[in-house]
C-alpha cells in the first residue's frame, strides 16, 4: 500500500507542475517551478526530467527555461475528440456566429475552474477571441457563472469557503453575497450576462448546455465588443444563444421538459 501511495503522490506532483505552465507564464525557470509547486528544487527537476522524456514538456537549450510539451497538445486533442462534444457542439456555434456575427465559444467545468475547449471567432473585422485551454475562476465572467449556479448550493457553499476571491479589477466586488444574488438571477433568467469596459472592453451571453441525465454539461456563450453591444444587439444575443444551447441539450440528449420553453430554468 505503501507503494501505491507513493506513486499516487508522485503523478499528483507531476501534475501540479505541468499545471504550473500558464497563458501569462508560458516558459518557467527550475526556481519558478520550485517556487510555485511547493516543491524541493531537486524533486522537481526529477519531474521535470521524466516530463521532458516523455514529450510532456520541454527545455530551451539557449535560456534553461522549461515550458509545456507537444505531447500536452497531443493529449488535449484526444480529449475533445473522445469526448465529442467538441464536435457535436460546432453546428450550433457555427449557427450562433453566423447569426450574430461575434465571436461563440465553448467551455467546461473542471473543478474549481472552467476551460473554454473551442471558439469560432467572429466574422467582424474587430472582434474578441478567447484564449482557449486557459484555466478561469468559477466566479469571473458569464460563462464561469453559468457553470457555477449549475452546481447544488451545499457544493457552491464549500466551493465559496474554500476559495479566495481575486477581484478582476481595481474596485471589483467579488464575495459569496454578490455570486449568490448573481446566482440567483441567473437561475431566474436562464442565462448569464456580462459587460465590463475595465476588463477586456466586452460583453458576454452564456446558457448552459445540459446532457442526459439534465446534468450541465459546459456552456455557450457568445462574446461581443461593447462597442457594439446595443439593447438591440443584447436582445437578439440572447435568444440566440439560449436557443442554440436548449438545441444542443437536445441533440445530447437532455430531457424534452428541460430544453422546451422559451428561456431554459436551471432546476
Amino acid at each position: 500500500m505503501s507503494g501505491d501511495r507513493y506513486n499516487v503522490s508522485a503523478v499528483e506532483r507531476a501534475l501540479d507542475v505541468l499545471n504550473a505552465f500558464t497563458h501569462q507564464r508560458p516558459e518557467l525557470s527550475l526556481t519558478d517551478i520550485a517556487s510555485i509547486t511547493k516543491l524541493h528544487k531537486a524533486t522537481a527537476f526529477r519531474l521535470l526530467a521524466t516530463l521532458c522524456h516523455r514529450g510532456m514538456a520541454m527545455k530551451n537549450p539557449t535560456t534553461g527555461l522549461y515550458r509545456l510539451g507537444f505531447g500536452v497538445i497531443a493529449l488535449s486533442e484526444v480529449a475533445k475528440t473522445s469526448t465529442g462534444f467538441v464536435s457535436q457542439a460546432r453546428p450550433s456555434m457555427r449557427r450562433v456566429r453566423d447569426e450574430l456575427n461575434e465571436t461563440v465559444y465553448i467551455a467546461v467545468r473542471v473543478g474549481d475552474v472552467r476551460i473554454s475547449l473551442d471558439q469560432l471567432e467572429g466574422l467582424r473585422d474587430i472582434r474578441r477571441v478567447v484564449a482557449i485551454g486557459t484555466p478561469t475562476p468559477l466566479y469571473v465572467g458569464s460563462t464561469s457563472r453559468v457553470l457555477l449556479a449549475a452546481m447544488p448550493d451545499e457544493e457552491i457553499a464549500a466551493y465559496f469557503a474554500r476559495t479566495t476571491f481575486v477581484p478582476p479589477f481595481p474596485g471589483a466586488k467579488v464575495d459569496a453575497p454578490t455570486l449568490w444574488r448573481a446566482i440567483a438571477e441567473i437561475r431566474r433568467d436562464g442565462y448569464a450576462e456580462t459587460h465590463n469596459k475595465r476588463i477586456d472592453e466586452g460583453a458576454s451571453i452564456s446558457a448552459a448546455v445540459r446532457g442526459p441525465a439534465n446534468e450541465v454539461v459546459g456552456a455557450l456563450t457568445v462574446s461581443v465588443p461593447i462597442g457594439r453591444y446595443t439593447a438591440e444587439v443584447r436582445g437578439r444575443a440572447i435568444e440566440v444563444v439560449t436557443e442554440a444551447a436548449r438545441a444542443l441539450s437536445r441533440q445530447l440528449g437532455a430531457p424534452e421538459s428541460v430544453t422546451g420553453g422559451a428561456i431554459h430554468r436551471f432546476t
